[in-house]
């Protein structure tokens, strides 16, 4: 999951270099990347509100036979801002179909907005990056990452 984790990263490499006062100002956004054993009370509670909202509205829009028989999981980075619009959604790992690739899209972006952050995470993070796994089966079922 690191190495996957660092090729996601490693892709910038081939971008062209920002202007230095729009770097200075992406630096300074406070960011965390929520992994699967954060301590964090407060952000651990909210990502979970995130994902209970995410499987309980993408079972309502998830159909199984757009799948078939099989079970199929992704690794989806999902970029969340202070006031709860998403700001990206990253592919990490494919499922393989690009119908259900761009299905899991559609579900986050369709949920969109989340609720804004807590005063308390508010204070510390403008913008929040969620990697879960997703797992299409008999329904839809979002787990923490293992490590």
């Amino acid at each position: 999951a690191n190495r996957l984790r660092d090729q996601a990263r490693s892709r910038d490499l081939f971008k062209a270099p920002l202007p230095k006062m729009v770097e200075e100002k992406m630096n300074m956004r406070k960011r965390s990347f929520l992994g699967a054993f954060d301590k964090e009370v407060p952000l651990r509670m909210y990502v979970d509100s995130l994902k209970n909202k995410l499987e309980r509205n993408g079972n309502l829009i998830y159909e199984k036979r757009s799948v078939g028989n099989e079970e199929t999981t992704l690794l989806v980075n999902m970029i969340i801002r202070s006031d709860g619009s998403i700001d990206d959604v990253i592919i990490i790992r494919s499922s393989g179909s690009y119908v259900l690739d761009e299905k899991v899209k559609n579900i986050i972006i369709a949920n969109a907005p989340y609720a804004k952050f807590p005063p308390n995470v508010a204070a510390k993070y403008d913008v929040i990056e969620v990697q879960r796994i997703w797992n299409f089966g008999d329904k839809l079922r979002i787990y923490d990452e293992l490590r």
